[in-house]
Formats: C-alpha cells, sequence, structure tokens
C-alpha cells in the first residue's frame, strides 16, 4: 500500500468519521468500486458490495468477511425486479442502517448514433441510470434516519462532446440531473448527494468495454495529452479519495456538486473537432 494511501486512511481513521459507519457500494469488484470498499473497510467501516460476479471478489479481503465486517451480494442490474430484494437482503445484513450509498457500477457501450440498437439503448439506460433511481429511492427511509449521503460516479464525458461516446455521454448527463434535483429534494432530511466526474481511468473499464474497432491501449495513451497537470490517466486511487472526501464532515456544506477529478482534460479537449471520417 502506497503512503498517501496511509496517508489518507489514517487522516480518517484519527477523526473515526466512518467508524461504525454503513456502507453499501455498487460494482464493487471494479477498479474503483474496489478501491473505495477497501478504504472503507481500512477506516472501521460496515460494508456490503453489490457484484455481478462473486468469482471477481478478492481474495485478500475474506479476513473482512470473516469478521463480518464484509459482505458480498450478487446483482445483476439488467433484471429490475431483483433489486428490492437485493437491496432488502442488504439492509438485513446491516441491521436497517444506512449512513452512505455510493454507485461506482456502471458500463460503457460506445458507437455513434447512427449505429447504435435500440436494445442498447434500454440496456445503458438500466444499468448506468434506472439502477440508481431503484436503488437510491429505497433507500431514503434509511438515509432520513442517519442523514447519511450518496454519492455517484458521473463523467467528465458528461460536459464534453466526444465522438463514440453518445451512449455514456447521455447516461451521465442523467446521473448529473438525478444527483443535482434529489440533492435539492432531500437537503430538507439532511441527506447529501453529490457525484465524482472522472475522465479517463486506468482501470479495465474503459479498456474492455470501448469499440472494437479502436486499439484500447493506443487509445487511452493519446487521451494522456490532453491531461494538462500531468501526462498521464487517473488511477483508481486518486478516484476513490474524491468520493471519501465528499462522505466525509470534510464535505459537509456540499451537496448537488459534480466534483470533477480530471487533471484538467475539462478545459484542454478538443475531440470534438476531429474530422468525420
Amino acid at each position: 500500500m502506497s503512503t498517501k494511501k496511509l496517508s489518507t486512511i489514517n487522516n480518517y481513521l484519527k477523526s473515526k468519521v466512518f467508524i461504525n459507519k454503513n456502507v453499501l457500494i455498487t460494482g464493487a469488484t471494479g477498479g474503483i468500486g474496489s478501491e473505495v470498499l477497501k478504504k472503507f473497510l481500512l477506516c472501521g467501516s460496515k460494508v456490503v458490495g453489490l457484484v455481478h460476479n462473486l468469482n471477481e471478489i478478492n481474495r485478500e479481503l475474506i479476513n473482512y468477511q470473516k469478521s463480518n465486517q464484509l459482505h458480498f451480494i450478487q446483482i445483476d442490474f439488467n433484471e429490475s425486479q431483483k433489486i428490492t430484494e437485493k437491496f432488502k437482503e442488504a439492509m438485513m445484513y446491516l441491521c436497517g442502517k444506512l449512513d452512505i450509498l455510493i454507485f461506482c457500477h456502471g458500463k460503457f457501450f460506445g458507437g455513434d448514433l447512427r449505429k447504435i440498437k435500440v436494445d442498447n439503448f434500454d440496456k445503458n439506460l438500466n444499468i448506468n441510470v434506472r439502477a440508481n433511481f431503484h436503488l437510491l429511492s429505497l433507500s431514503v427511509p434509511f438515509l432520513k434516519i442517519t442523514k447519511g449521503n450518496v454519492i455517484m460516479i458521473s463523467s467528465i464525458e458528461s460536459k464534453i462532446v466526444e465522438r463514440g461516446s453518445f451512449l455514456h455521454a447521455l447516461s451521465k448527463s442523467m446521473i448529473n440531473s438525478m444527483v443535482e434535483n434529489s440533492a435539492l429534494e432531500l437537503a430538507a432530511f439532511g441527506i447529501r448527494v453529490n457525484a465524482v466526474a472522472p475522465s479517463f481511468v486506468k482501470s479495465n473499464f474503459r479498456v474492455d468495454s470501448i469499440m472494437k474497432e479502436t486499439d484500447n491501449e493506443e487509445y487511452l495513451n493519446q487521451m494522456k495529452d490532453y491531461c494538462l497537470l500531468e501526462k498521464k490517466l487517473a488511477n483508481t486511487d486518486e478516484i476513490s479519495d474524491a468520493i471519501l472526501f465528499l462522505a466525509s464532515n470534510e464535505a459537509n456544506f456540499m451537496t448537488g456538486e459534480i466534483l470533477g477529478v480530471d487533471c484538467g482534460f475539462e478545459l484542454n479537449h478538443d475531440l470534438s473537432f476531429q474530422q468525420e471520417e
């Protein structure tokens, strides 16, 4: 574990801000989700991870499972009728107490508007938007009791125009709207709702899901040149730090925010001006 990561964890341990907090995380075996989950465990939280595949769980987490600090539940967000059932299972494990809800799941559907099939459109919105709404609506009664908070994953692509990202940008723009409107409605109950908007993150999410005709590594290397502060992609550690910040008392005066963590990418892109092929 890096010195920087240990320093971040130690700061939160000293403040005891996450000790005995109950946390529900979706996409908990993905790059960002896995990193967030580990940090909350190290900070003393009790965590339920909603995952697509139980076989992808990191074996180093077994001790947390044995100590009853961590529990995984398999879920397929395409099966919307089972979301309520899985949520009830999670809340039983958390003894009916929920402090923090974090959405880290998602899927990238590439392609231009003219090539997108209606089935993919529906799958995209079901996974990237509808599932968030469904779980959020189920969580509100519990979050009202704890005056808890919610963090979603947006994307810098919700604020820029890039070829081949029509569905991804559309779904993340809807997430932005969900964050802002739910923050407005839930503020009266002391519930905060925010989001992190990364640019390109060094994880399997983009590499595995990008359009087949694109060379993944070459594409990601090209994106480094648009990052102003450092010519590199963000890593999951940097994004997870932003999520912990939004979940902490340090962000108590923030709600409805879409926090960009993009190394200046939004300021420096010109992807919308690429010549039509």
